[in-house]
């Protein structure tokens, strides 16, 4: 164990001032600023103390100083600065310049450390870097002392690297390991480990403290330090590569002390997992791991189910790829056991591009469904979400030949009509009515696009009907592809055509474009080609009609009075004098237009336009108006000549140029000039005030220069007048009392109301005001009285204006309103459920159907109506039955066989033919029986009735194979029947050679006793008789026996049966004769047996001499062939 260091405390009171702007540099007191450089670094004492210094981004970007460090210490800086606009960084260098800690967060501190490892003796550098801004920085540096040689990581007599770049190498396999950090002055332990081939590691990092103060962390790098695994807030922690392949690659782990200092034990084992399944896959019986790139995808073929391996760590994605052929459409299926893991499947079209994906399920299953990949590669991508282990995937083709959208034939052109303008299908319609059919599916063959040509001065009519469960809009486009006509109406048939769009589209091709915009079926087009003339006068009937001419007649043509090409009935201007038919007098006269007097002379030919006896020129001298009866010369006496050019106006005698008054023959004189001849004037100075009336005002009466103030000129003096400017309004709520234009100033802006053209001052003239005197008001669209700002309906649709503008009807237009589904008042856009149904829109597949809300399948049947909700195939009233989510389309009913008759239903699940409660094997259709109840089906298992006998075995030795008590007969068990066995007893001896053949311990009978010569041995007589030359040898084995044995009584006895049965050291001799026999009591002590000293092997099969008949103690038992005590 590594003992504690000793360590100095040092206590640091600082403040710290930061400064935002840059000052003069005097960078750690040195009176400049402080060197860029390892060469020009400043030097600063190696004591603890606090600096100060500046730093720019733009013209000071680093700060070096170099410290002479004293032995045995270590150093601790932070570095402190204000980062609302600034970034700094902190380096530590060694004296080589190699990093020994660096510090670059987005903080305002960042420190740095030598941690636990001594630096003293050396040169250490500090770097201060300006990363962005310009500000002041606070440096602490701490010096502390460190004992190097109490520390001891790993066993390596000083501290672990604290740098993932140059870790401690550690290359023990299964060891443990001892070592320390510290938060503040060892923070890192850096290990790494060289990984041998197909081996794997595992970690655990322990320490005895279980303060909550001190926390450790333990994490493992790969080669390229990407992270395989982490533990924190566990003791011990522990990490592990998994199915990581790093064999042959090194690992680092890092010892990270989170809060606190402490002793740790450090475990590390690595493990061969070159048995492991990542290392031993056969994905789909490639012999070996599948690619997970696209390019390299491993290719299958369909209707077959395959087996794989996958892993979230080391194996994370395998893709195949499948071909489809033509007419076929593709499913896939995938399976896994272990129900905590969680694998994903995928299929891709073969230009990568997503066609399906099935998460969070088991199985899995896509389908290309709508999207034709027919004569096309796939591919199926199947990845680990999370755990590994084995999967099997199944992949299908789906017919898809008796499919509608195969088998078209749109306008008899044998096959599908083209989808896009560039590949339309021709129609070859020609003038009258044609017949075309065609198919179309909102899903996989939307659009049907044709072409036909249209005749000089012809135009065109179509006609669709369609199934009743469709939705088919027909769409009509010029040669340019304009769109000239369309309908979307479910209102059959369907009819738009080419008359009254302004669109001429004779002598081109057009195009016609249906569209599938819901369900699938069949379609009709009438296409009717018309001419545009019927009578061939030259006139479309369309101008005809309109015109008031006979189509049909071709004498019968438009009236054109000024040759412009437009008919009269059309024409605004029949004349063409450029007055419109509705004000001229003289429609068909370019010569006249008005006739101010209706007297029937055209105002240019009548000398009196407006009739009043004054004719046109003279009223044109004595400024009246010509044109009109009411406004005629003036002519005061009647004279018909007119004033202006009258020289005595009143006819009184005197010259108008010497009469004052020219037009009162009672008066010619006015001698104040006041307008009141003298004859009449009461007011001879005509100041406008009666002379007595000056007198009352306090005006002089006799000097005209001398009036009342009268400032209204009402005749009462403004001493007498309540209203001096006589307009009306008293003097004292007047806004203006003395101008008597001016009364009010609604808006108090020094412009009376009269005069102020926006009384209100709201902007708005108020000639176009209708609000004038209300700074708030200005429309009033509807005419309500309320003002457009106050009214919260402008057009008074019976919608809000708010309402209106969310909803994009216009809010000024009462025919313009919300589109309303339902009528609830709550248009559709923000209506949540349209369709009133109780469902939300965003819930409802069918927002515009009250009686359909939910469409599982999208097959566009709604789930009321639609009998299979999941399209599964199934019935919804089967899979309740049959335990299945008839609302799950991944929850279908077990249907093992696939007969459509779930396996709780069906009674023959396997479709073999054996009912299931007479099946063993109720879902294999292969099997069905299992005598043996050994789990293997009689039709697979090699031994059906379990007796140790193959069943083909059993067939040819004549015994049953469905039987255990009926075996083969086999003498000699060496599991070859008797029938079969050419040595039936095992000895050695084939049977036709064999005496005893099933009798493996005779084989002859060489005296012809009947008895085997084994059991029975040949006497030597027998022997005699048979071999003359062995009278002499069995004599001599004779004497030889009889003399062992007598020596063998001698020394044995007193033995016990004890002794006998197990006392080795009477067990076993031999004694050499010259016929190379030997002599052996056997290891019961109770037979002697003649063998062959070389070869070991028993003469004749051990043929056993003679028994002694006479033993102490002891019988011959001739039942049992052995030697049995007395007793």
């Amino acid at each position: 164990m590594v003992s504690k260091a000793k360590a100095a405390i040092i206590i640091s009171f600082f403040i710290l001032h930061l400064f935002t702007g840059v000052v003069q540099a005097n960078d750690a007191g040195s009176g400049g600023d402080a060197g860029g450089s390892f060469s020009t670094a400043t030097n600063i004492a190696a004591t603890s103390s606090t600096y100060y210094g500046n730093l720019s981004s733009t013209n000071d970007t680093d700060d070096f100083y170099s410290i002479n460090m004293s032995n045995d210490t270590g150093i601790y800086v932070e570095l402190n600065f204000d980062n609302s606009n600034n970034d700094f960084d902190l380096y530590l260098y060694s004296s080589s310049q190699g990093t020994i800690d660096s510090s670059y967060s987005w903080n305002s501190n960042e420190s740095i450390s030598s941690g636990n490892t001594s630096v003293g003796g050396t040169t250490v550098y500090l770097r201060a870097e300006a990363y962005s801004g310009a500000g002041n920085y606070t440096m602490i540096v701490s010096i502390f002392s460190v004992n190097s040689a109490t520390q001891n990581d790993a066993n390596t007599g000083g501290d672990a690297s604290n740098s993932q770049s140059t870790p401690t190498n550690l290359n023990s396999i299964n060891a443990t390991y001892y070592g320390f950090v510290d938060k503040n002055t060892d923070e890192y332990d850096w290990y790494s480990f060289n990984i041998p081939n197909n081996y794997s590691i595992t970690a655990s990092l322990g320490w005895n403290n279980t303060s909550t103060q001190i926390d450790l962390d333990l994490h493992l790098f790969d080669s390229n330090n990407t992270y395989l695994d982490y533990s924190y807030n566990d003791n011990p922690e522990n990490v592990s590569s998994g199915s990581a392949t790093i064999g042959g690659t090194s690992v680092t782990l890092l010892v990270r002390a989170w809060t606190g200092s402490e002793n740790y034990t450090l475990l590390v084992y690595f493990e061969n997992i070159s048995n492991s399944e990542v290392y031993n896959q056969n994905d789909a019986n490639s012999g070996g791991d599948v690619s997970g790139n696209f390019s390299l995808a491993y290719n299958l073929t369909a209707n077959n189910t395959y087996y794989g391996w996958i892993s979230d760590s080391g194996d994370i994605n395998d893709i195949y790829s499948v071909y489809v052929p033509p007419l076929f459409a593709i499913e896939a299926t995938m399976f896994w056991n272990n129900s905590a893991d969680d694998y994903d499947l995928g299929l891709f079209d073969e230009s990568e591009n997503l066609i399906d994906s099935s998460f969070y399920s088991n199985p899995e299953f896509v389908e290309s469904g709508g999207t034709n990949v027919s004569d096309s590669i796939v591919y199926i991508v199947i990845q680990a979400g999370t755990g590994e282990g084995n999967y099997s995937v199944n992949v299908s083709l789906v017919n898809q030949t008796s499919l509608p959208v195969f088998n078209q034939d749109d306008a008899f052109s044998g096959g599908d009509a083209g989808g896009t303008f560039s590949n339309a299908t021709t129609v070859n319609a020609s003038s009258g009515s044609s017949y075309w059919p065609g198919y179309i599916d909102d899903s996989t063959d939307e659009y049907d696009f044709y072409s036909l040509y249209v005749p000089a001065d012809h135009g065109i009519t179509t006609s669709l009907t369609y199934s009743q469960s469709q939705i088919v809009g027909i769409y009509l486009y010029d040669s340019s592809n304009n769109q000239i006509n369309y309908s979307l109406s479910q209102q059959q048939p369907v009819v738009i055509s080419t008359n009254n769009t302004g669109y001429y589209v004779g002598n081109s091709n057009i195009f016609i474009e249906l569209w599938g915009y819901y369900g699938s079926g069949d379609y009709n087009i009438t296409i009717s080609i018309f001419t545009l003339d019927l009578d061939g006068d030259g006139y479309y009937d369309e101008v005809e009609i309109n015109c008031g001419s006979d189509i049909n007649d071709f004498s019968s043509i438009p009236l054109d009075t000024d040759a412009d090409g437009i008919c009269d009935q059309m024409d605004d201007d029949d004349d063409n004098d450029g007055v419109d038919d509705g004000n001229d007098s003289f429609t068909t006269d370019p010569n006249e237009s008005a006739d101010t007097d209706n007297d029937g002379i055209g105002d240019n030919s009548d000398t009196d336009d407006d009739g009043d006896g004054w004719s046109d020129v003279d009223e044109a001298n004595c400024n009246s108006d010509p044109y009109d009866n009411f406004n005629i010369p003036l002519d005061f006496d009647q004279d018909s000549i007119c004033d202006i050019e009258d020289d005595d106006d009143d006819g009184d005698g005197w010259l108008d140029n010497e009469d004052d008054f020219q037009l009162d023959s009672n008066e010619w004189l006015d001698t104040d000039y006041d307008g009141i001849g003298d004859n009449a004037d009461t007011d001879d100075d005509n100041d406008g005030y009666q002379d007595e009336l000056e007198l009352d005002c306090l005006s002089n009466p006799l000097l005209s220069s001398i009036i009342p103030q009268d400032t209204d000129d009402d005749g009462t003096c403004d001493e007498l007048d309540d209203d001096i400017d006589g307009d009306g309004a008293p003097n004292d709520v007047d806004s203006s009392p003395l101008d008597s234009t001016e009364q009010l100033d609604t808006d108090d802006d020094g412009i009376g109301d009269n005069a102020d053209t926006d009384d209100d001052n709201d902007g708005y003239p108020d000639s176009y005001d209708l609000f004038p005197l209300d700074v708030t008001e200005w429309v009033d669209y509807d005419e309500d009285g309320i003002g457009d700002n106050s009214d919260s309906d402008d057009d008074n649709d019976g919608w809000l204006d708010d309402i209106e503008i969310f909803c994009e009807s216009n809010p000024l237009d009462f025919s313009s309103r919300p589109l309303d589904f339902d009528g609830d008042l709550s248009c559709d856009k923000m209506d949540t459920d349209d369709d009133d149904d109780g469902v939300l829109d965003e819930s409802d597949v069918f927002p515009f159907d009250a009686m359909e809300w939910s469409d599982l399948d999208l097959d566009g049947i709604g789930d009321r109506q639609d009998t299979d909700d999941d399209g599964d195939s199934w019935s919804d009233t089967d899979e309740p039955i049959c335990g299945a989510d008839p609302l799950d389309i991944n929850s279908i009913p077990l249907d093992y066989d696939s007969d459509n008759i779930c396996d709780s239903m069906d009674l023959d699940d396997d479709d073999d033919s054996v009912p299931d409660l007479l099946d063993k094997f109720p879902f294999n259709p292969t099997e069905w029986s299992d005598i043996d109840a050994d789990g293997i089906g009689d039709n697979l298992d090699t031994d059906a009735d379990g007796d140790k006998w193959p069943d083909s075995a059993e067939l040819i030795c004549t015994s049953d194979p469905l039987d255990a008590a009926s075996t083969p007969i086999d003498t000699d068990s060496d599991m070859t029947c008797d029938l079969i066995d050419p040595d039936d007893d095992s000895d050695g001896i084939i049977d036709i050679n064999d005496i005893f053949p099933k009798d493996g311990t005779e084989w002859e009978d060489l005296n012809g006793d009947g008895l085997g010569d084994n059991k029975y041995p040949l006497t030597l007589l027998d022997k005699i008789k048979l071999n003359s030359n062995l009278i002499i040898p069995v004599f001599i084995v004779i004497l030889t026996t009889v003399s062992i044995i007598s020596v063998l009584l001698t020394r044995k006895t007193n033995i016990s049966e004890k002794d006998i049965h197990n006392d080795d050291k009477y067990a076993d001799f031999n004694i050499d004769i010259q016929t190379d026999l030997t002599n052996e009591l056997n290891s019961d002590n109770s037979e002697i047996y003649v063998k062959d000293n070389y070869s070991d092997s028993a003469l004749n099969d051990e043929i056993k001499l003679e028994k002694f008949d006479e033993y102490p103690g002891w019988l011959w038992d001739p039942s049992k062939e052995e030697w049995i005590p007395e007793d």
